[in-house]
């Protein structure tokens, strides 16, 4: 099932809030049940010229399964990561742009897997039940490892449209802060929350965001935070930005 809400921002001068059209996914969090249809909705409505944005937090919490007949708590997220990457080779073959963003679960997997740290994994069992599924599927399958290790490397920490109306980030800014790469740097653009979404101060940018969840879309004039909580609700936001227009697409189970 689907429903719409049109026309979050219309900009009422000649000038287009944005040099592109984009599908913004928030996290995912291994919840492989809505990627499915995330990833059908997407393939069947893409318009030519459309970006595609992921804001991070592919996995951690994911759905339960099992594979050769071992049950695993979290095999969503090495479901979502696998099909993740088959898009990428799919929109790659196709000239179609997907941008990954770094969310800070991800920064949890590269303490892990690229640091040989065992903070995050020592401290959350979301993180050893994700880690104790892809290691069993890493050991059956290097190629899948060496895959997903480029893949970490590869995620960006924001996305900057061309106009510079829209800024993608996983998490938000800390509005303390002006330069960006200090942002990155001292971890506010994966981590924020309240001092981000609360703030007072209006952004230059309208900055796109996940990692906060809400129960219904967040919308300011210049903050749009899409994240549902999907792991433990019944749906994702998508948000479509369409030049001068956006909308949020909601994909249920």
């Amino acid at each position: 099932m689907l429903s719409k809400i049109t026309a979050l921002f219309s900009s009422k001068s000649a000038k287009p809030l944005s040099k592109h059209r984009y599908i913004v996914v928030p996290d995912i969090h291994g919840t492989y049940s809505i990627y499915k249809k995330v990833e059908k909705y997407i393939k069947k409505n893409l318009q030519n010229d459309q970006k595609i944005i992921f804001l991070g937090d592919y996995v951690n919490r994911g759905e339960s399964g099992e594979i050769d007949g071992r049950k695993f708590k979290d095999i969503g997220s090495f479901l979502v990561l696998r099909d993740l990457l088959k898009f990428k080779t799919w929109a790659d073959s196709r000239g179609i742009e997907v941008v990954f963003l770094r969310g800070n679960h991800e920064l949890m997997l590269q303490e892990y897997y690229l640091e040989g740290g065992k903070g995050s994994y020592d401290e959350y069992d979301f993180v050893r039940n994700s880690v104790e599924c892809l290691d069993y599927v890493f050991e059956k399958d290097r190629d899948f490892y060496e895959a997903f290790k480029e893949f970490l490397l590869n995620l960006k920490p924001y996305y900057m449209d061309e106009l510079k109306r829209y800024l993608f980030v996983h998490a938000g800014l800390d509005p303390k802060i002006k330069s960006l790469q200090k942002q990155v740097e001292n971890g506010a653009i994966y981590w924020i929350r309240d001092e981000f979404v609360f703030a007072k101060k209006r952004f230059k940018n309208i900055v796109v965001f996940g990692h906060t969840p809400f129960s219904s879309p967040f919308v300011k004039s210049d903050r749009i935070g899409l994240d549902s909580g999907v792991y433990k609700r019944s749906f994702m936001n998508l948000l479509e930005i369409d030049y001068e227009n956006s909308k949020i697409v909601q994909i249920f189970k």
